[in-house]
């Protein structure tokens, strides 16, 4: 059995090393409310305002009421340059504009005659994501715009249009009704935020020993491994989880994302993703040689996987399954799922969320035991 009377020294030095280190205080404090706010503005998934370029080489009433209906749509910035398509072609090739329509002459005759009309649509797939998301936007307002012309065109017909049937989807969105990606991104923010902050906040710890030159004042005490291990943590949990209240509170106030969840059951998952980022940056100290060593490991390990293998930005569902199986040894992942649970789902529970309880748990004490058996590996 470990002499658990051990470890409160070392609470203690390592608390009076984090109040005497005020600006390093300050920092931990104030970093994570920064990130978010800068982050949670920055990121976002909702495009609007596409610069888009009109050639229009019919120039009737029927080819300027499909522009206004791109420049009304809130979505479009008809780019207001020349009417040739070599101009336009030209403000694409330098990204002035996103999308250029072409709409050729004989359009509104072509409609006139009952005949199908088409409109060109280029796009600038350098940017893969908003091109797809232009063109998307462009075909509901064409769809919208034929729907109308095809009214027209019965009505004048004397056909009643009330009477043609039509197949309608009804859509009803759950839990973000509005799929405002604000309450999509900002839960993610907290995940990755602290992943990052919590590692940072002991990677530094075993190996500022080493360099201060009190290590073997460490190696000379009778504490054990697993004991020193656990004494350096706990402050930092305390320090941690009133970072994550401090930045859920900014989602919450600053943001307006709602909140629908149970407040016990976010931060008993806090608690254990907090445990778990911090065995990670306790691995980290105990193998770096120097501090900045660390850091540069700690980014790498959590920053990286974090944004990229958590489910944040790019679905899970839609890697490569040797990829996905990478996913599964990323904390965040588990974290992330449980704060869009939390916060935008009611009756979400502990019970509810047990994969990702039982997931963090073991690589918490994972992290936390490989520590201490590598400082323990020092110490021979």
């Amino acid at each position: 059995m470990n002499n658990w009377r051990r470890v409160i020294p070392v609470c203690r030095k390592e608390f009076l090393h984090i109040v005497r280190d005020s600006r390093s205080l300050a920092v931990v404090v104030l970093a994570p409310v920064v990130m978010l706010v800068l982050y949670g503005y920055a990121v976002t998934f909702d495009i609007r305002r596409i610069d888009l370029g009109v050639v229009d080489r019919d120039n009737s009433s029927a080819s300027r009421t499909l522009i206004r209906r791109f420049a009304g749509s809130g979505y479009f910035d008809v780019f207001g340059g020349d009417n040739s398509i070599e101009k336009n072609i030209e403000a694409l090739r330098v990204n002035r504009v996103r999308l250029v329509m072409v709409i050729p002459p004989g359009f509104a005759k072509g409609l006139s005659r009952n005949r199908d009309a088409r409109v060109q649509v280029l796009a600038d797939g350098s940017d893969a994501n908003t091109a797809s998301v232009a063109l998307g936007y462009a075909g509901a307002i064409v769809a919208e715009f034929s729907r109308r012309v095809s009214l027209a065109a019965a009505n004048a017909r004397g056909f009643d249009t009330r009477n043609i049937p039509r197949v309608e989807a009804v859509p009803r969105i759950w839990y973000n009704p509005d799929l405002a990606s604000t309450n999509f991104i900002v839960p993610g923010l907290i995940a990755i935020i602290m992943m990052l902050i919590a590692a940072l906040l002991t990677s530094l710890t075993v190996v500022r020993e080493k360099e201060r030159g009190t290590f073997e004042q460490l190696i000379a005490t009778p504490i054990k491994p697993l004991e020193l291990m656990i004494g350096k943590i706990i402050p930092y949990i305390v320090i941690g989880m009133a970072d994550v209240a401090i930045i859920v509170a900014v989602g919450i106030l600053w943001f307006r994302v709602p909140f629908r969840g149970d407040v016990l059951t976010l931060f008993v998952f806090a608690l254990l993703f907090i445990f778990c980022a911090l065995g990670l940056g306790l691995f980290i100290s105990s193998i770096a040689q120097s501090q900045q060593t660390a850091v540069i490991g700690t980014l790498l390990v959590t920053m990286l996987p974090s944004v990229l293998l958590s489910g944040f930005v790019f679905p899970i569902d839609s890697m490569p399954w040797v990829v996905r199986l990478c996913t599964y040894v990323v904390p965040a992942r588990y974290f992330l799922t449980v704060l869009r649970s939390v916060f935008l789902k009611a009756g979400v529970s502990i019970m509810t969320l047990h994969q990702e309880f039982l997931f963090l748990l073991f690589f918490g004490m994972l992290f936390l035991a490989i520590s201490a058996r590598k400082f323990k590996k020092t110490l021979g």
